[in-house]
């Protein structure tokens, strides 16, 4: 068998005008959760992404003893915790809508967080440039944090930014699993794989991470996707397989090319997580915390350039979220 590839620093590596770049958008982040209470119209900060909760799940995670790594956690069994929630910058309703939902992941003990796993249900992303990525982002948070003329200056920009990040879009492999998504669009959101964006570490190896719902059913018949959940919830029980993916080889499984799918690497069970509590999705406890994947422990941290933006992006909209919703 192919040898695994090691962690390498130079996987994060960021250059002086990305790091310039990222402080703006730390900024920018800044000013948009500082007045996420007036766009949303509530009372406290919310996010600066995935901010309508839908539901949020309490159980376990028991690691697989046949996966030759299990010893990086350091328990077999350890707490779980799960926010389901949409990909929207704004709270939106809990009517079915565009189909980009989040599985933010917390697997923990009495002492810490051993991982936090913020994952999606489309296993691609479609930027690989980390300073068009910024721009975009910053952008975007400027757009709806801004008075009308700032809305119209940033909507063109994001509108040139889209423009130029569209090649990467037609990758065979994008396009293949735009295609697949499209037919899974009104699929029961209990029912999707779930999937990190990019790469992480497991113990000095590189891998990609997929949580995948065992048996169950594709469609439901509750509108709200909050009731759903719940109905379902009241009669089954629901368990999910924690699986990673190898990385081998560099050209057939790129750690920074987030557009493209891992080839010639099969995906392998390294736990379960078993739902035994739905917790309200207006918890105030769970919407006030923190599911930077930065803060797990230094063998599950994430990999990757686009991903090192995270633990600034995380930590800025945490703190003002924070100090501000005391």
């Amino acid at each position: 068998m192919a040898a695994k590839i090691q962690f390498q620093p130079d996987f994060n590596f960021l250059n002086k005008d990305e790091l310039f770049l990222l402080q703006k958008a730390c900024e920018a982040i800044k000013t948009f959760v500082s007045r996420t209470d007036k766009i949303n119209q509530i009372n406290y900060k919310t996010r600066d992404a995935h901010v309508t909760a839908y539901s949020t799940l309490k159980g376990t995670f028991v690691a697989d003893k046949n996966f030759e790594e299990y010893h990086i956690f350091p328990e077999i069994e350890l707490d779980c915790l799960i926010r389901i929630s949409n990909a929207h910058m704004k709270l939106v309703s809990q009517k079915r809508r565009i189909p980009a939902y989040g599985f933010s992941v917390k697997i923990s003990d009495e002492k810490q967080t051993i991982a936090n796993f913020p994952l999606v249900n489309f296993p691609l992303f479609p930027i690989n440039n980390v300073s068009l990525f910024l721009n975009i982002f910053i952008s975007i948070n400027r757009f709806f944090s801004g008075n009308i003329l700032q809305k119209i200056c940033n909507f063109l920009k994001i509108v040139k930014d889209v423009v130029l990040i569209s090649p990467p879009l037609f990758h065979p492999s994008f396009m293949a699993e735009v295609l697949k998504f499209l037919k899974k669009r009104n699929h029961f959101i209990l029912s999707f794989d779930y999937h990190s964006i990019g790469v992480y570490r497991l113990g000095n190896h590189l891998v990609k991470l997929k949580l995948a719902p065992k048996n169950v059913p594709t469609k439901v018949d509750k509108k709200r996707i909050d009731h759903s959940i719940e109905s379902y919830l009241e009669g089954n029980n629901y368990e999910l397989e924690l699986m990673v993916q190898y990385c081998y080889d560099l050209e057939k499984q790129p750690v920074n090319q987030l557009n493209k799918m891992w080839k010639d690497s099969e995906f392998i069970p390294i736990g379960t997580i078993r739902i035994t509590e739905l917790i309200g999705k207006n918890n105030r406890w769970v919407e006030n915390l923190s599911f930077n994947p930065f803060e797990s422990i230094k063998e599950l941290q994430p990999v990757g350039r686009i991903q090192k933006l995270r633990d600034e992006a995380y930590k800025t909209s945490f703190t003002i979220r924070k100090n501000n919703n005391l």
